[in-house]
């Protein structure tokens, strides 16, 4: 698994813990629809005494039989839709799994809801071969805009934003990033305001963001935005707080995503290898491709990092998403990269020779001969 996805699936997972699974200090909403008093299939509900009531969050999709995705308590009287839904073509392994789920009173005027969040890359940093989109977002502040503006075309408005830092101490403490990648987190809550069926809504819109920086390449993500909204002057954040509070995940789940993640990681890793290699085969003829046993180290090495990264995240109170890195790629590739000063562009050549000429009708020729001086040739160096 390349050293992208890793990253992938370690931001994802940190957020997934830290949001869902522990204690912290989308579907529809009054404009969107009231929620059905028929429960997912496999969802359970028990009271649990002073008017609460405890249901389960279903994956009725992710593997062969309906699963447990977690436990939210909510008031007794409150109804509940949705859950975990599976896009499975998305390269992007981060925005694989959507969580869309909400309960709400039965005249659906007050709600809380789970949206699914997303993953990309902060435009101006992005690389070719991460599959997840860039977009020109680098901050909580600016993608919540973005989701409130995207989910109302426009009609709310925006009354107030503040900074959770209390979620960003619930974050594991200097999280180890796979590779030499930097991590840290921003939190954020946003109140805004809108009309549906000529009466005035309020809704609180909580999210947590994970930046995670290598050489330059920022990737960004959330795995859930919590909404809650109910009518002009009857939003209760306390409310809001307890309902976030009261959710806890299940291991069985988790443990069963995470390999569903890293399974698809690895797929499209082979995939990209795949491209790779042809891509060199129609650029050079000399690549003759050799090292089956240090790309499956290099697998190997790379699940085992992933594995301990879960197994600690789960002992501290469950934290965690993605990318490729050039030298990964070099080593699955066997191939270095060089600097053409003219073009100043990347240039691929096979490791199995020490020298790159670009000559002067184009042509790039690597060569094991340091004699070897092309007429108007020009050598390229290595990149470091």
């Amino acid at each position: 698994m390349n050293i992208y996805r890793i990253r992938s699936i370690f931001l994802a997972t940190a957020l997934v813990f830290a949001a869902v699974s522990t204690q912290a200090g989308a579907e529809s909403s009054a404009a969107f629809g009231v929620a059905s008093p028929v429960d997912p299939q496999g969802a359970k509900r028990e009271s649990v005494g002073k008017g609460w009531q405890e249901v389960t969050i279903m994956d009725n999709q992710g593997f062969n039989q309906p699963m447990e995705v977690g436990t939210v308590r909510i008031p007794e009287d409150w109804v509940t839709r949705g859950g975990v839904t599976w896009d499975r073509n998305s390269q992007c392994v981060g925005n694989m799994m959507r969580m869309s789920w909400q309960a709400s009173s039965r005249d659906g005027l007050q709600g809380f809801e789970i949206r699914p969040g997303y993953n990309w890359q902060v435009q101006g940093t992005e690389i070719q071969f991460n599959p997840c989109a860039p977009m020109p977002i680098n901050s909580v502040r600016a993608y919540l805009g973005m989701v409130v503006n995207q989910r109302h075309a426009g009609r709310a408005r925006i009354l107030q934003y503040r900074d959770r830092p209390d979620l960003v101490e619930a974050m594991p403490k200097n999280p180890p990033g796979p590779g030499d990648a930097r991590v840290h987190y921003e939190a954020g809550q946003m109140l805004i305001g809108y009309s549906q069926d000529g009466r005035e809504f309020r809704e609180s819109l909580i999210t947590t963001i994970s930046f995670s920086e290598m050489q330059g390449n920022i990737v960004a993500g959330t795995t859930n935005i919590y909404a809650q909204h109910a009518p002009d002057g009857q939003l209760d954040f306390a409310l809001g707080e307890r309902l976030r509070n009261s959710m806890r995940a299940k291991k069985q789940w988790v443990d069963r995503w995470g390999q569903a993640t890293r399974e698809a990681s690895d797929r499209i890793a082979r995939e990209q290898s795949m491209g790779i290699t042809r891509w060199h085969n129609d650029r050079m003829a000399q690549i003759n491709l050799k090292g089956a046993n240090d790309r499956s180290q290099i697998r190997q090495q790379t699940l085992s990092e992933v594995s301990q990264i879960y197994s600690n995240t789960w002992k501290s109170t469950q934290e965690t998403d993605d990318r490729i890195q050039r030298r990964t790629l070099e080593g699955i590739g066997e191939y270095n990269t060089y600097k053409d000063p003219a073009s100043n562009t990347p240039v691929r050549a096979t490791i199995h020779n020490d020298y790159v000429w670009r000559v002067g009708d184009g042509r790039y020729i690597s060569t094991d001969n340091p004699n070897y001086a092309p007429t108007n040739g020009v050598q390229l160096e290595r990149l470091p």
